[in-house]
């Protein structure tokens, strides 16, 4: 709580009541105080925004809707073969691309010079070329239009930067240049060419090659047939040493001659002991009988029998009285094999030796056009590669007279969908909504300027006034009326 003091007392100041600080009352005091500063303010404000209003000549707006379609894909300089083409959709993106392409000084300077402002009044206000563009949501299309007091300069301004938009979008995507370059390649890539083929010809001509992948494949052919023939010769010689091995062990079975005819008769000596054995044993019987085995004549008489045995084991029993004698014939056939399959070896030796060395020759001559064949096939590749290259370089210089063409002929992926037409519809807002907005503007500007005086008047306003500066109760006021 604030004291004051008075005649040397200090007296409580009182607080204003809470619900006379912000009332309708002070407002509505505030308002009818300076109704007068108010009224003329607000004529001072209205009144000349009002004959603006009414002085200003009617806008039109003229509208261009523009299709973006990806019907066309523009020709670029690209090192590869793959197609270059230009995605077009409704991303805003693309839409906000083409936009900017439509506002370019280039579209809107052409547009000045070609389509100039017939007359501009003092209160035409703005640039007669502020084109606006916008996407239509959703969709793929650009809506272009352009206000303006003259509908009849409308019209054909927005038409033609339509149609400046579409040239202007050609010569954007455009790579300038692109026909004298593909020319330019194409006079180099023949003259590389028929260097290439020079050189391969000079190549064939010097290691006399006509066509090394047929060659290399005949000498591999030939190869191959020998050393098959190779391997079946030492076959063949391994047969034959087998089969040598074989016949030589027959052979050593085998006489060379043998007795084709004999006769045969007994041995007289050998009949002779077998008579006398045979007496013997029959008189050592008939001992045996009369004496004791060890008697002297038992015992002469086998010992005499022992003697006799020795002398049969001796003598042979029959005795060759004619024989005759032939050539084996097994014997001499196996012989013959034998001589024949060791001419047959030699020869198959020597076979294999001729075959090696003929394996040897063509393996190195096949080693040697191989070799030539990958600087052949080296030379190949390059002529190959050129014409393939000046092949591409033909196609790309034939794209890029025809994409020319197609610029000639203005063919973009821009197409106009709706030109303007008379008549034009009026452009911007009602008149009674503008007069609304002056209104209130007006009366806005009035009342606050009302409201700031009041705040900055030093004087002592009403009752309430008092009570906040000195804290004194208020217990009557007297009004004045003006006279």
């Amino acid at each position: 709580m604030a004291w004051i003091e008075i005649d040397g007392k200090q007296i409580p100041l009182l607080e204003p009541p809470e619900t006379q600080k912000v009332s309708p009352r002070r407002i509505l005091h505030v308002l009818f105080k300076y109704k007068r500063f108010i009224r003329n303010t607000f004529l001072a404000i209205s009144l000349p925004l009002t004959v603006i209003l009414f002085l200003m000549p009617q806008k039109y707006l003229a509208t261009v809707r523009v299709f973006i379609k990806p019907s066309r894909a523009y020709l670029n300089l690209s090192p590869t073969t793959q197609e270059n083409t230009l995605s077009v959709s409704a991303s805003t993106e693309v839409l906000n691309s083409e936009i900017q392409i439509i506002k370019s000084r280039e579209v809107l300077g052409q547009l000045a010079k070609e389509l100039p402002f017939p007359n501009k009044g003092w209160l035409d206000f703005g640039s007669p070329f502020a084109i606006q563009a916008i996407p239509l949501k959703g969709t793929s299309i650009i809506q272009m239009s352009l206000e303006s007091t003259n509908p009849k300069w409308a019209t054909a301004a927005i038409n033609r930067a339509a149609e400046l938009y579409q040239v202007q979008q050609i010569k954007v995507r455009k790579t300038q240049g692109i026909e004298k370059f593909y020319d330019e390649q194409d006079q180099r890539l023949r003259t590389d060419l028929l260097k290439a083929e020079h050189d391969l010809r000079e190549f064939q001509e010097r290691e006399g090659i006509v066509d090394a992948g047929k060659e290399i494949d005949a000498s591999l052919s030939g190869l191959a047939v020998v050393d098959r023939n190779l391997k079946e010769t030492e076959s063949g010689i391994r047969e034959t040493e087998r089969r040598i091995v074989i016949l030589e062990q027959q052979l050593k079975t085998q006489q060379p001659t043998i007795s084709s005819s004999k006769n045969v008769t007994t041995d007289p000596a050998y009949a002779s002991i077998r008579s006398r054995l045979t007496q013997l044993e029959l008189d050592r019987q008939s001992l045996l009988q009369r004496y004791l085995p060890k008697d002297r004549l038992v015992v002469d008489k086998e010992r005499e029998i022992v003697e006799l045995k020795k002398q049969l084991q001796e003598a042979e029993k029959t005795a060759v009285a004619s024989e005759s004698i032939s050539l084996n014939t097994v014997h001499q056939r196996i012989f013959n094999e034998l001589l024949t399959a060791r001419v047959q070896l030699q020869t198959l030796r020597e076979k294999s030796a001729a075959e090696t060395n003929m394996v040897a020759s063509y393996s190195s001559n096949a080693a040697v056009k191989k070799k030539k064949s990958f600087e052949f096939d080296r030379l190949q590749q390059v002529v190959n590669a050129k014409r393939d290259a000046l092949a591409l370089y033909k196609k790309k210089a034939e794209e890029a007279r025809i994409s020319d063409a197609m610029d000639e002929q203005n063919f973009g992926n821009a197409f106009i969908l709706d030109r303007a037409s008379p008549p034009l519809p009026y452009a911007g807002r009602s008149s009674l909504l503008w007069m609304f907005v002056i209104t209130f503007f007006a009366s806005a500007i009035a009342v606050g300027i009302a409201f700031v005086m009041h705040y900055f008047d030093p004087t002592v306003q009403d009752e309430v006034s008092v009570e906040e500066e000195f804290g004194l109760p208020v217990l009557a006021t007297i009004h004045h009326h003006a006279t």
